[in-house]
């Protein structure tokens, strides 16, 4: 089935079709969202099933994939551990960086911002075809959420994001009666933040400016869950979790909802404290205003929505394909306590996840 998979991605991408291809955290099988001609949607298709690919200013140029075609293909990992790029990164935008994160302290120190989070990017050139490299991906981050996005309008994407921004499935009780029906769901979505680089256990001692940073995150989503109508809430202990060659804090969050309140929710967590900051306005004001570049895709999200099932998954440890160069883009939480140093080597780390498969 591997091959097949590859076969029918390259055709996607030979005849400049749009597709959206996603292998879910510790699945074994990748999903494929096809499209039969060029047209780039723009909203949401009067359609059961799509896929969906956001910027991180969700109001501009989302891309909507009709589901012509859903294919499954059956993937699994190899034994063998596979080969992948262990060389260093060049040193490259520490400068900028270190200005953009003075400017940050200062509106932080000033408690105009309780959390910013700051990114940047950095290009690398192409050695390898793009279906190779994300192969790679699929075969050495089987935890995370793993996808390829092309549409020939907007470019292509990949990347293996270990962040679930919205999962909601319906709760079996109730039947819908017509489209229109509104139908009881189950939403659960996670707390991610706080990193550090895997030693190799997961008895890691987390510093009071992460804890705080992952709860942070935990609040804003409990408190935007409540405000959006959601019931029955539950939250999971804080847990140390392993993405590739990091360690991060999360909390899983539980409610329920319904379907006619799924674009609401989606609204309410998006951008989440983990990819933008809080105040989340003010947050989004400053990296608008600042970080001199256009994040575009990197931290908005991607997913599949097929009836009153919805995946959403937030887009980080990502690239952009463009001709014979990769783009990756990295960012990390910046709070009162932060220190410079610290958060411009944390960028450099998890920039290593995506350049090791180039």
């Amino acid at each position: 089935m591997r091959e097949k998979l590859f076969q029918y991605l390259s055709f996607l991408i030979e005849q400049n079709l749009p597709f959206l291809a996603l292998k879910m955290a510790d699945s074994n099988e990748v999903k494929i969202v096809a499209q039969n001609d060029q047209t780039w949607h723009k909203t949401a298709p009067d359609k059961v099933a799509y896929a969906v690919f956001s910027k991180f200013q969700s109001n501009e140029n989302q891309v909507y994939i009709t589901a012509d075609k859903t294919l499954n293909f059956r993937y699994s990992a190899p034994t063998s551990q596979p080969k992948i790029n262990q060389s260093k990164i060049p040193e490259d935008g520490k400068k900028d960086y270190l200005e953009l994160f003075e400017k940050a302290m200062s509106r932080l120190e000033k408690q105009q911002l309780s959390k910013v989070v700051l990114s940047r990017k950095q290009e690398f050139p192409l050695q390898d075809s793009d279906l190779e490299i994300f192969e790679r991906l699929l075969d050495n981050y089987t935890t995370a959420n793993g996808y390829f996005f092309y549409h020939p309008q907007v470019g292509k994407w990949l990347g293996a994001t270990p962040e679930l921004l919205m999962d909601a499935q319906s709760d079996g009780l109730y039947t819908a009666q017509s489209r229109t029906d509104a139908i009881p769901l189950r939403v659960s979505t996670m707390s991610l933040a706080g990193t550090a680089v895997d030693d190799g256990s997961l008895n890691h001692v987390w510093g009071d400016k992460e804890k705080e940073e992952q709860q942070l995150v935990t609040d804003f989503i409990i408190s935007q869950f409540k405000e959006s109508g959601a019931i029955d809430m539950k939250q999971s202990p804080v847990e140390t979790v392993q993405a590739g060659h990091l360690i991060h804090l999360r909390t899983f969050i539980q409610a329920r909802s319904s379907t006619n309140q799924i674009e609401r929710l989606l609204g309410a967590l998006h951008p989440t404290p983990a990819v933008c900051g809080l105040p989340r306005d003010e947050s989004m004001e400053f990296i608008v205003n600042n970080e001199n570049y256009d994040r575009s895709y990197y931290t908005g999200y991607l997913g599949i929505v097929n009836g009153a099932s919805h995946h959403y998954f937030v887009n980080l440890r990502c690239m952009q394909l463009v001709d014979t160069k990769a783009i990756i883009y990295v960012g990390g939480g910046v709070t009162a306590k932060s220190d410079a140093l610290l958060e411009y080597q944390e960028t450099r780390a998890k920039m290593q996840t995506m350049h090791r498969l180039l």
